[in-house]
């Protein structure tokens, strides 16, 4: 069991999450190539600043990952004093807060980066609906999208689910490194091999929303970018976490894990 966990602490990803990840990509381009939105699409165009501004508010909740992994102590003694205080009961509680609070900003920068770049007004609420419904139709209106997105969704979110049920709010939320004892858990989904499953689950669900916001317009502006950017950025917390020691046996709470 000891060289299990010491093996875990040194893995980055699994195969089953990088299987998981190519699996859920190659599905994604394979539906938005089938409606002929791929062919807009370019890797290498040149970032305009409203797509950095989107890329930088993808990242928000990221950086809150890093600067509470890396300085929990300073966090911590924060919690105890306003205004942190009044985010939750607690270090993990208002870690939950926060998390949530930049996940709900990271999907409002989305839709509004989307709602831009099909000519939509940003500071009219009404041009966003008459922006966002023809999308939403196109999308009802192509059955193989929609099925791949509803695969993606549904197994992304059966991680989460899965991951909050065996570790709970307090192996989700840096539990471990905020003071709290998260058990070591061989359950599911880590029976399945994964190493993130969280974050695999969290990439596969956000592939499934960029599957309904694909158009030829989105994918001219850089959606397949916004999706590479956002895969990287899953991809660095998982980088840092298994590699400064969120399963180290030797700290209380082996299995805790992260927020979506």
């Amino acid at each position: 069991l000891a060289s299990r966990r010491s093996l875990a602490s040194r893995m980055w990803f699994s195969a089953q999450d990088l299987t998981s990840l190519i699996g859920g990509l190659s599905l994604y381009l394979a539906s938005v190539r089938a409606c002929g939105d791929l062919a807009h699409a370019s890797l290498a165009q040149v970032p305009t600043l409203a797509f950095a501004v989107a890329a930088l508010g993808v990242s928000s909740s990221y950086v809150v990952y890093a600067l509470v992994w890396f300085n929990t102590e300073a966090f911590v003694a924060g919690c105890k004093r306003l205004p942190l205080r009044w985010l939750g009961s607690g270090p993990i509680g208002v870690f939950q807060t926060l998390v949530l609070s930049f996940k709900l900003f990271q999907q409002l920068v989305l839709v509004g980066w989307v709602v831009r770049a099909v000519g939509g007004d940003l500071t009219d609420p009404s041009s966003w609906y008459a922006s966002l419904r023809p999308l939403f139709l196109d999308f009802a209106a192509d059955p193989p999208r929609v099925a791949v997105a509803m695969l993606l969704l549904v197994a992304g979110q059966a991680l989460n689910a899965g991951i909050y049920a065996a570790i709970g709010k307090e192996g989700v939320y840096y539990g471990f490194k905020l003071g709290a004892r998260v058990p070591w858990v061989t359950g599911f989904p880590f029976n399945l091999g994964y190493r993130h499953p969280q974050y695999v689950g969290g990439t596969l669900s956000q592939y499934a929303l960029f599957a309904v916001l694909s158009s030829p317009d989105t994918q001219a502006a850089g959606l397949l970018s916004l999706l590479a950017w956002w895969t990287a950025n899953y991809a660095f917390v998982s980088w840092m976490e298994a590699s400064f020691g969120d399963n180290d046996g030797s700290r209380a709470g082996a299995r805790g894990k992260k927020g979506k």
